[in-house]
């Protein structure tokens, strides 16, 4: 991989680059989402998961040798889904997309910086959590031992955190066991297996290894019936929790109609965190709150339980990572075997954009997933969006979907605001349009395009492999592309990808735009290294310190315009 030859200056320029970005139309970052830290008790708008990782970050991996065994396996229900999968692959693309993720040139640096222990405690007592999503049993798609082992070997080898002080659950019933526990040896030697307890729920209740349930109130369950959380989650036992999703498309419940945005995938997985204690049922509760009706109606008790302090408490803030193992996907339901074959890992710190991108450019994409029909379409149009504004996010907010194989991987930089035609879509102030560029409102706020001295390599450069418009390839194919617009899908296939894709970049029936995005002057201010993505946003990374002074100045200067003026939307 490219190597970046300042990687010491990235984290004081990072904030410097955002703050100029947003003074200066380059980057639509909000002044609460800058500055706003965790309080320990859920979340609070604008609060940074990890201050030294951008939540609007996501990284997915597009390689096919991940699965280097498809063709030889007659049966995927859960073993044959395992023995698709080559475990080396997999390892070595999670550590590359951690260095991503994370902006450091080592996978040690990248993980020590990913994963945070209370500043209280070493990590010999550090307790770790790893949600998976065991529901249905062998039959269905479930995240494959070999990225929730490579979990495990990172937390245990690198930092040094006991195997017994990890715990694999999924409350909602028993399957965690049943798919897991063969899989599993906290005592493992060899380092052959996932080295983690295997929580277990064997009666209404109980829940070993997380101190069974603490009722919880939740103001957005339908029936009033119980509803527990983890124990040890609810009490702040457990430091770290890690949420490992499955790639599902899903078409409502009872007799829904295509809810939830038509995905499960991190935030929906916590309905196996939240769940009725009555029972070893499924937690229908939260369910019916949230489908089965037309209108549709948002999913409120989905957005109540990822705020709650349970998911988002502690300081650090608890759930640290959020993966989405798309190696398989379901396609049309989320019952049943996997139906595709996707070949993709994503990885980010906020489960709210991970999972809003991951829809967009897999579930939502036609060219990724084709069976997707058109009234899974056109409700998440209507829901999807509700997976940012619930969290005080927007559609056209510079998200960051950065999709690469492992042949192209990009070098660190050209990021921010690479994404729909918001930020760094090339050209001067204004000329990467509001609405031409991604689709229907997300080709990024009024202005967003290049800086305005012309843009410096519009966010991900063209310096070796990228174009000189938005979202070029940062290094050699690497794709940094949108979120799309409130239904579109974006485009994230083709490796030079701008702005919310071309209809070359696998875009559903909406938002494909292709006017605005690129940009006059993408290519002629600052230059640049030779090196993709040694720009940020138009900010030079070889800046002085006194120029990222300036910039910062200049977005508390541009906050206390818009305040004066009563133009301020940040709030």
């Amino acid at each position: 991989m490219a190597n970046n030859p300042h990687p010491q200056r990235r984290d004081f320029l990072k904030t410097a680059a955002a703050g100029a970005a947003g003074a200066m139309g380059i980057s639509a970052f909000k002044f609460d989402k800058l500055f706003a830290q965790s309080t320990g008790g859920g979340w609070v708008t604008g609060m940074q998961i990890n201050p030294a990782i951008d939540n609007m970050r996501v990284i997915c991996c597009n390689d096919p040798q991940m699965l280097g065994n498809y063709s030889a396996v007659t049966s995927f229900q859960f073993p044959g889904q395992n023995s698709a999968v080559t475990p080396a692959v997999v390892s070595t693309n999670m550590d590359e997309m951690a260095m991503q993720l994370a902006q450091k040139t080592s996978a040690t640096d990248a993980w020590s910086t990913i994963f945070q222990k209370p500043t209280s405690k070493s990590w010999a007592s550090t307790r770790v959590a790893i949600k998976t999503n065991s529901i249905d049993g062998a039959q269905t798609n479930h995240p494959r031992v070999a990225v929730i082992k490579k979990i495990c070997d990172v937390l245990v080898d690198q930092l040094g955190v006991p195997a017994a002080n990890i715990v694999l659950y999924d409350a909602r019933d028993n399957d965690t066991t049943g798919l897991y526990s063969t899989y599993c040896d906290v005592n493992d030697t060899t380092k052959t297996k996932i080295r983690a307890v295997v929580s277990t729920r064997p009666a209404a209740g109980t829940l070993t290894g997380l101190n069974n349930f603490t009722k919880v109130t939740l103001t957005n369950n339908a029936d009033g019936n119980d509803v527990g959380v983890p124990a040890d989650l609810l009490a702040g036992n457990i430091d770290i929790l890690v949420n490992v999703a499955v790639c599902k498309a899903h078409d409502g419940c009872a007799s829904g109609h295509w809810n939830f945005g038509s995905v499960t995938l991190c935030m929906k997985n916590h309905f196996g965190t939240f769940t009725e204690t009555a029972s070893i049922g499924h937690s229908e509760a939260l369910h019916l709150s949230n489908c089965g009706a037309i209108p549709l109606q948002p999913p409120l008790a989905l957005f109540e339980i990822n705020q709650h302090p349970a998911i988002l408490g502690g300081n650090p803030v608890r759930q640290q990572l959020c993966i989405v193992d798309a190696l398989m996907s379901n396609g049309k339901s989320p019952g049943g075997g996997p139906d595709l074959r996707t070949n993709r890992l994503i990885m980010g710190t906020f489960a709210p954009i991970v999972d809003y991108l991951t829809a967009k450019n897999i579930l939502l994409n036609l060219t990724v997933n084709p069976g997707m029909p058109t009234e899974g379409q056109t409700n998440a149009a209507t829901i999807l969006p509700l997976y940012l504004t619930s969290f005080g996010y927007a559609v056209t907010d510079p998200l960051q979907w950065i999709e690469y194989s492992p042949n192209s991987l990009p070098s660190f930089g050209g990021n921010t605001g690479s994404t729909g035609g918001t930020s760094g879509s090339g050209g001067a102030s204004g000329s990467g349009g509001a609405s031409g560029s991604g689709g229907a409102r997300t080709g990024g706020a009024s202005g967003s395009g290049g800086a305005a001295s012309g843009g410096s390599k519009a966010s991900g450069g063209a310096g070796s492999g990228g174009t000189s418009a938005a979202g070029g390839a940062a290094s050699s194919g690497g794709t940094v592309s949108a979120s799309g617009g409130a239904g579109a899908t974006g485009g994230t296939t083709s490796s030079a990808s701008a702005s919310g894709g071309s209809a070359t970049t696998g875009g559903a029936t909406s938002g494909n735009g292709t006017g605005g995005s690129g940009g006059s002057a993408s290519s002629t201010a600052k230059g640049g290294n030779s090196e993709s993505g040694c720009d940020v946003a138009g900010v030079d990374r070889r800046a002085t310190r006194w120029g990222a002074m300036l910039a910062f100045g200049a977005v508390v200067a541009e906050k206390l315009r818009r305040l004066v003026s009563g133009n301020d939307r940040s709030s």
